[in-house]
């Protein structure tokens, strides 16, 4: 894979190396320690994931504009530490409540950590890098997936399993150190930009981002629908598999077949972008909703082969997904103004977590009131149904664009 030149690379690999391996860390743990550790209800299940996900979702933004103003090389070091020590609180936590307030506190040292690495990124890199260092990143994280089953399966097996947190600190501590080498590289040189216009909401901020052009609407519209379709579904998953009478390994494999989806896109993305934009966009939209819908009709049909029917059709549905994802994540860092992209892009996260987090909330009515292999194909028609309407509205125009440029 060929990766940018840039002096430093590596080190900024080693900042967003170091975020997704402690986010995948943390998710895993803080659900796990409070199942098997203080045996928590699923009422005190949910409010944790309520308290992890909610600052980001609501406060998100805030943190994105001020991104947009700030050294990036003091919010950076600060952000690791926070997160450093919230892992170590984590830790030492000895009761549920405290616990509790601690997943809180967790979420909230997250904020700004996503947007200050894609402005980071964007200000170090040039546009023929951006898909290389994309394409190279999602390959990284997919495989970090991959390895999230196994990771869950040695905390499973700890006698304190609190003390996961610990690897977790651990990789806050790497990228705190990452993040000041990068300074001493670049902490001089790096252009500090200073906003000439404002917005006056996340909203506001996407309608901007939508009004850039048809092919940053499409990207984004092709996205949102694709995390909209996720929420519905995601969380019925396992369920569907214990309806075809599969045993909790199936779910582990079947999320690791669609990180290799992921992977696969990764080294396929930078022969595809931009001169294939409706591949990554409004086919992928449709594969990814085709293969939904077939995931339905297998539990439906009960048909045979389970297994590996749904091995096949998610790690086609991760190609699918990561595709559209990659496309909208560097044309996002392409169309927006470095002065601009840490408030736009947390915006956009804001929204999508929104879908992410009301989904599941739709998704179980609707399950609730027919059936879990009914979601699973309502969700898988939709996908289709949008990336069809999306594909008859923007073909002409994105192809038109992709021959002038």
């Amino acid at each position: 894979m060929n990766l940018p030149k840039v002096k430093g690379y590596w080190c900024l690999c080693g900042v967003r190396f170091s975020t997704s391996i402690a986010l995948w860390i943390d998710f895993i743990l803080i659900f796990s320690v409070l199942t098997f550790g203080f045996h928590s209800s699923t009422e005190k299940i949910g409010l944790a994931a309520a308290m992890y996900g909610i600052p980001p979702l609501i406060l998100g933004p805030v943190f994105g504009r001020m991104i947009d103003k700030v050294n990036l090389f003091q919010f950076i070091p600060i952000s690791f530490t926070l997160r450093c020590a919230a892992s170590c609180l984590l830790f030492v936590a000895s009761t549920e409540d405290i616990f509790l307030l601690l997943v809180f506190f967790k979420g909230l040292s997250n904020l700004g950590s996503a947007a200050s690495e894609i402005v980071l990124t964007r200000k170090l890199l040039d546009d023929s890098d951006i898909p290389k260092n994309t394409a190279f990143i999602t390959v990284v994280d997919q495989f970090i997936k991959v390895c999230s089953p196994l990771v869950a399966g040695v905390v499973a097996s700890l006698s304190d399993k609190s003390s996961g947190f610990l690897f977790s600190a651990l990789f806050s501590l790497a990228g705190l150190i990452f993040s000041i080498a990068l300074w001493r590289l670049h902490g001089k040189t790096l252009k500090t930009h200073t906003a000439t216009e404002r917005t006056l909401g996340s909203l506001a901020a996407i309608r901007k981002l939508y009004a850039s052009g048809p092919s940053t609407q499409l990207f984004l519209l092709c996205s949102l629908a694709q995390s909209g379709v996720l929420g519905f579904y995601d969380s019925m998953l396992g369920t569907l598999l214990k309806t075809l009478s599969l045993g909790p390994s199936a779910f582990g494999i079947v999320v690791s077949a669609t990180a290799l989806g992921g992977v696969s896109a990764g080294f396929a993305f930078k022969y595809l972008y931009p001169s294939k934009a409706l591949l990554c966009s409004t086919i992928s939209l449709m594969i990814y909703g085709v293969c939904i819908m077939f995931s339905g009709v297998v539990a439906i049909l009960q048909l045979p082969f389970a297994l590996v029917l749904f091995i096949a059709v998610f790690f086609l549905s991760g190609i699918a997904y990561s595709l559209t994802s990659m496309a909208f994540a560097v044309t996002l860092q392409k169309s927006c103004s470095p002065s601009h992209l840490g408030f736009i892009s947390s915006s956009a996260r804001s929204l999508t977590l929104t879908l992410l987090i009301g989904g599941p909330v739709i998704g179980g009515f609707v399950g609730r009131i027919t059936s879990i292999e009914t979601v699973f194909m309502i969700a898988g028609l939709s996908a289709i149904v949008i990336g069809l309407a999306l594909h008859l509205k923007y073909a002409q125009a994105v192809i038109d664009r992709t021959l002038e440029a």
